[in-house]
């Protein structure tokens, strides 16, 4: 960025609106990384559901020998 050319006052009101709009973007983004982490939560969750499931349905469809004698 080049030398500011206004006047103390001018660049003032230009740190502070950078600096509005800085804190702007830091809460859109951690608002985001907000969303992505409940959403990586519960698709893991999902995961280990399924999981659970197909371990339950394999283990209860393995045919069991008897023998008679």
């Amino acid at each position: 960025m080049t030398g500011f050319r206004g006047s103390d006052e001018s660049l003032d009101r230009e740190i502070a609106a950078i600096e509005g709009i800085a804190r702007v973007r830091v809460r859109r983004v951690a608002a985001d990384l907000k969303d992505l982490d409940r959403d990586l939560r519960e698709l893991k969750r999902e995961r280990a559901r399924r999981r659970a499931s197909s371990m339950i349905a394999s283990e209860t469809a393995q045919p069991v020998e008897v023998r008679v004698h």
